[in-house]
């Protein structure tokens, strides 16, 4: 009888919640829950392939599979904000301090682990297709360890510390936890705890992956007279390039929302408060929540010979025909910018 009537509150309360809701935060809460959804699905792809199938664990995967923690991290913590907002001034939240504190320093750790993650996986392929040492990863492991997960943890345990954790009363729209606007120098921590990690992020993004880009076409334009049994070489090089354009590109326009509804509540937080700035409330929802996937379709989706692998080792046969495939590219002398795009970038089956 006790369950039937919890049940029945929740139920009732959720109903009411809904009702109260316009159709901009009906919105928000959908398009939030849906995007992160799919991102947890897509982190649990890329995971699963890399602890179920021996042949696909390289380095260059295995940055992938630390991003991917950090996006499936903060898909769930957005989730935990849709919470938050559906149930904030029901019995069960009742603007508990405890639990926006969770929620906001869990998606301050995530989000920027990831940012720290994508800027390692950038940093890795750039070295070593420039310089020519695809085994830069391994060399340096324990240090992105340290960094792309240390930092991140040491920023939100000094906003928990500092007790900088709330969330802003005056807005008239879907949000979710993340600094108190009444805590002394909160735009200070809105930088340090985020925007400021966020923005070198995308900045350091771009820079590197323009670097190699400049790269392979350097070394496209040295080799155009290569013979053409070379040419899978070339083939190789040209995915990789088409797929580098995408990689900062989607990575901006997905973070680009978030930075613009900080700017506006920056510039003018009266119109940023208000039910007028509504329209970018849902964009910051699902650019914010959706990064996972995205790696998922960029990463593995769209590469050609990690989908191959892993039709083969759902069909059974993963271990010989990877093996086979392993020894048919060690046979063959690739350039160096070549293995390096084999062993370090998303581009292919070992990339991130």
């Amino acid at each position: 009888m006790a369950v039937s009537t919890t049940s029945a509150t929740t139920s009732s309360i959720t109903e009411s919640t809904f009702t109260q809701m316009s159709t901009m935060d009906i919105v928000y809460v959908t398009v939030t829950t849906v995007s992160s959804s799919l991102s947890v699905i897509g982190c649990i792809v890329i995971i699963g392939a890399h602890v179920a199938y021996r042949m696909l664990r390289t380095t260059g995967r295995a940055m992938l599979v630390q991003l991917s923690i950090a996006d499936m991290l903060t898909a769930l913590g957005n989730i935990l904000g849709v919470l938050w907002y559906l149930f904030l001034d029901s019995a069960m939240l009742n603007r508990s301090k405890v639990y926006c504190s969770i929620q906001s320093a869990w998606t301050i750790f995530s989000s920027n682990a990831s940012f720290f993650w994508t800027v390692a996986i950038a940093l890795t392929l750039c070295w070593a297709i420039i310089s020519n040492r695809p085994t830069t990863a391994d060399r340096y492991w324990a240090i992105f360890m340290i960094v792309c997960w240390g930092v991140p943890a040491l920023v939100t345990v000094i906003a928990l510390s500092c007790d900088v954790l709330g969330y802003d009363p005056n807005l008239h729209q879907a949000s979710w936890c993340w600094i108190d606007p009444e805590a002394d120098n909160s735009l200070f921590w809105t930088f340090f705890t985020g925007k400021a990690w966020e923005l070198s992020a995308c900045l350091l993004t771009v820079v590197l992956y323009s670097a190699i880009k400049i790269s392979l076409f350097r070394h496209r334009a040295k080799n155009k007279a290569i013979a053409s049994n070379r040419k899978s070489r070339r083939d190789v090089i040209h995915e990789a390039n088409v797929k580098l354009t995408f990689v900062p590109l989607v990575f901006i326009m997905l973070r680009i929302w978030g930075t613009v509804r900080f700017l506006i509540g920056f510039i003018d937080h009266q119109y940023a408060s208000s039910s007028e700035a509504f329209w970018v409330v849902p964009l910051q929802g699902f650019g914010d929540s959706i990064q996972g996937f995205a790696n998922f379709v960029i990463y593995c989706f769209f590469t050609e010979t990690f989908r191959k692998r892993l039709f083969s080792c759902c069909c059974g046969n993963c271990d010989a025909k990877i093996s086979s495939s392993e020894n048919a590219h060690s046979h063959s002398s690739r350039p160096a910018a070549v293995s390096a795009i084999k062993v370090v970038s998303p581009e292919n089956d070992v990339n991130m």
